[in-house]
């Protein structure tokens, strides 16, 4: 057990998250008639978004000439869009705050009573139990407690007779909630004792609602006597009305249909922690984190794919996996590090269909066009379409699924149509290499912090949160990567993090992001010639960072103890590992004779003649033209100076649409953008990401270009990139640049690792690279000159 934090915080984070999902899961339904015109929800239509595009939509209605049960309803659709995306750091701008929206619409079913002399707001089931909660819960999150209080205080009696008895429940878990927020829920304590008695009684012992009460009891009880046993009866209790009520009937259904697995996500995650934080049952503990990963992906496959990385509730769900994340980290156990792992890897696994969204097309490629446009159709039916069962749609997602497996790759399948994370799957995969798989996010108490899993051939992890430090993050967030690594650079003004003389401090940067069981009793027992086979697959800024540069505890580079690869997500792997270099290559490079611009601006010319002596060609910087030659014949000894490549013609593009046609690439161009926004400036052809995912990329790429090899795997959305697109159009082993890189150093590395794919006895490209920067390391040359060249494996 580590970092326990105390009571009081731990309740207020189950609040803020069960808030937090609740709220998501209203506005999940709020957003619901937009998502329907998925091609309105698109960031494009004025800038907009699909909360936007929503909250336009409900106040329009709220304030134009609809009944005033459909207006009430309206703005209460819009004051929640408005509170969820403050309490998840959305951005949306409106012209009224969530506590006006919430009182208008209260005051509409005020003004509006069936009949007069009845009671006001509950008469009706939807809008009056419903709307006067979501107000109640609003306040509270507003600040204002006792206009909280005020509003949820109803006994079950005033809800006699009129259908909405079951939602008391909820009533009473806001009052609850009001006691906790002001520090001191003792008096809300003896109100629970009387209320037991109703909820234990015939009338109500089977409302589906009846896990709330247990919840917020639980809830008041730890907050109150930490070290009562009271609190864990509590979410006992309530977690078995839970299962025995799951095929019944939830007449909370009103906030939306993902409802009933959003509290049974947010009632057994807070179980969990309270085991871990009262010295319970650490199995349990890790049983109950794990159903709630489980109920999370059962609401998210219900969502349609396409929408999945903006739906409301996917912010909801990073954080909850963060917390999952932290509840690993302190168990500390075999289990739970297990634990740990599954929740980062559904963080990072958000989608690749949203960016659908943001302009990728695939104009070059019908066939995957066709196939993803299905896949729309599935996911989101025309309104007023025959609505298809869940069991046929999914019928015909797998069949779609099977026709885009076929058509790309199996990668290009998994990321679109991302299957449950299967842990075995993925150790299976990493195979005989030491993996460190990294993931940044943020809780539920808004703290963003860094988790680790170091995963060892066999499948053994230890799971754990890092604190990298903030110097670091401002260093790579705001300064080059290139700007850090040569003795030509420095930093003005010097930015934290830095040596004096202005460049990486790269052995306290490994003493920061490695973990000590990597470092103090796995790579000493490492050579340069017996290395261990590492695989990182980094998140955030740690996306920047030259891992090849990092000094271990002995002040030995990492490259000298490591075989370093690196994985956008550990469960793209194949299992297989790069093949060594042979077959029929391809040959594309720029040189001095080939101007290339990028919106207007004039590219300095690269310096490509050690690249063209490996190959057997003069050297000098005349670029070489789409050339092709066979690596079997320039290995072989027999043939003298056969396999200098020779013209091939035509587009480059072109040439990489025949499947199985070539096994090596090396190509040398300059490289920019960010996402699918990256691109390769080959004069009369700017490469994309979004086109090179059409194509057939060999197994070994080299790509001697700048940027291209940055995979910066952000929140929120898949770490799509050209090097993701290559490895899901193909390629096994890609080596590229993750920020500017040296021109002559690169030119000597490039080279390098031609010649070993020249060699007799060739050797796979991570290999070669390896090689090569342990070359430039023994000649003392500068990190910018060999560290910012990485090799990517699928």
């Amino acid at each position: 057990m580590r970092d326990l934090e105390g009571h009081d915080v731990a309740v207020r984070r189950i609040m803020r998250r069960d808030d937090l999902l609740t709220l998501a899961a209203a506005a999940d339904t709020a957003v619901g008639i937009v998502r329907m015109r998925e091609a309105e929800a698109l960031t494009g239509v004025d800038g907009s978004t699909l909360f936007d595009l929503a909250l336009r939509r409900h106040i329009r209605l709220a304030t134009g000439n609809a009944g005033w049960a459909e207006q009430a309803q309206a703005w209460d659709h819009a004051a929640v869009l408005v509170r969820y995306c403050e309490l998840a750091g959305t951005e949306l701008t409106s012209p009224y705050s969530a506590v006006d929206m919430h009182a208008r619409s209260l005051r509409l079913l005020e003004e509006n009573q069936t009949r007069p002399g009845l009671r006001p707001l509950d008469r009706d089931l939807t809008l009056g139990a419903f709307n006067r909660y979501h107000a109640a819960r609003d306040l509270r999150l507003a600040g204002d407690i006792q206009a909280a209080r005020d509003l949820a205080r109803r006994s079950p009696q005033d809800l006699y007779g009129c259908g909405a008895e079951p939602h008391i429940a909820h009533f009473q878990y806001e009052l609850g909630a009001t006691y906790i927020e002001q520090g001191d829920p003792r008096p809300f304590r003896r109100q629970l004792r009387e209320l037991r008695g109703y909820w234990e009684g015939d009338r109500a012992k089977a409302f589906s609602t009846h896990h709330r009460f247990e919840f917020i009891d639980a809830l008041v009880s730890w907050y109150a006597d930490p070290g009562s046993d009271w609190a864990g009866q509590c979410f006992a209790a309530a977690i078995d009305l839970v299962d025995t009520a799951h095929d019944h009937a939830d007449v909370s259904g009103h906030d939306g249909v993902d409802h009933q697995g959003v509290r049974e996500l947010s009632l057994v995650l807070a179980a969990a922690e309270h085991l871990v934080l009262t010295g319970g049952d650490l199995d349990r503990a890790v049983d109950l984190a794990l159903r709630a990963l489980a109920a999370a992906e059962r609401v998210r496959a219900r969502w349609r794919v396409i929408a999945r990385s903006r739906a409301p509730l996917a912010e909801a769900f990073h954080r909850v996996y963060a917390d999952v994340c932290l509840l690993a980290h302190r168990m500390d156990t075999a289990p739970a590090a297990r634990l740990g792992l599954r929740a980062a890897l559904s963080a990072k696994s958000t989608g690749f269909a949203a960016r659908v969204r943001d302009g990728l097309t695939f104009d070059d490629n019908p066939l995957i066009s066709n196939l993803l446009t299905q896949i729309l159709d599935v996911e989101n039916p025309s309104p007023g379409a025959m609505t298809s069962t869940v069991a046929s749609r999914q019928a015909q997602l797998d069949g779609l699924r099977k026709d885009l497996e076929e058509a790309v790759s199996p990668m290009l399948a998994d990321t679109v149509l991302p299957p449950p994370t299967d842990l075995d799957d993925v150790v299976c995969g990493i195979g005989p290499r030491y993996a460190l798989d990294y993931v940044e996010l943020t809780d539920n108490l808004a703290v963003r912090a860094f988790f680790r899993t170091l995963i060892e051939p066999g499948g053994a992890m230890t799971f754990d949160r890092f604190d990298p430090g903030d110097d670091f993050r401002v260093l790579f967030e705001q300064a080059r990567v290139g700007q850090l690594t040569g003795s030509r650079d420095v930093v003005d003004p010097p930015v934290p993090g830095l040596r004096d003389d202005g460049r990486l401090d790269f052995r306290t940067l490994a003493d920061q992001v490695l973990p000590r069981r990597l470092t103090e009793e796995i790579l000493p027992g490492c050579t340069v010639d017996a290395p261990a086979q590492l695989l990182i697959s980094a998140h955030s800024w740690l996306s920047l960072v030259p891992w090849a540069a990092l000094r271990t505890g002995s002040g030995t580079r990492l490259v000298e103890q490591a075989l370093i690869s690196q994985s956008p997500v550990l469960t793209c792997l194949s299992g297989e590992l790069p093949p060594p270099v042979s077959g029929a290559a391809l040959v594309r490079l720029v040189g001095s004779d080939e101007p290339v611009q990028i919106d207007g601006r004039p590219l300095s010319d690269l310096d490509i003649a050690q690249e063209r002596a490996a190959w057997g060609l003069p050297p000098d910087t005349v670029g070489v033209a789409l050339s092709s030659c066979d690596l079997d014949l320039a290995a072989d000894p027999d043939t003298g100076g056969g396999g200098v490549p020779v013209p091939h013609g035509g587009r480059f593009a072109d040439a990489l649409r025949q499947r199985g046609r070539w096994q090596f690439l090396h190509i040398a161009a300059h490289g920019g953008g960010q996402g699918f926004g990256q691109y390769l400036a080959l004069p009369g052809e700017r490469l994309s990401a979004a086109r090179a995912l059409g194509l057939r990329w060999p197994e070994s790429v080299l790509m001697a270009s700048c940027h291209v090899g940055l995979v910066r795997n952000d929140h929120g959305a898949e770490p799509l990139s050209l090097v993701m697109a290559l490895l899901t159009g193909g390629a096994r082993c890609v080596v590229a640049g993750i920020d500017s890189v040296d021109d002559a150093g690169t030119g000597r590395m490039a080279a390098a690792m031609v010649r070993a794919a020249r060699a007799p006895d060739p050797v796979s490209i991570d290999v070669a690279l390896r090689d090569a920067q342990l070359a430039e390391l023994r000649a003392g040359t500068p990190e910018s000159g060999w560290a910012l060249l990485s090799a990517y494996v699928r």
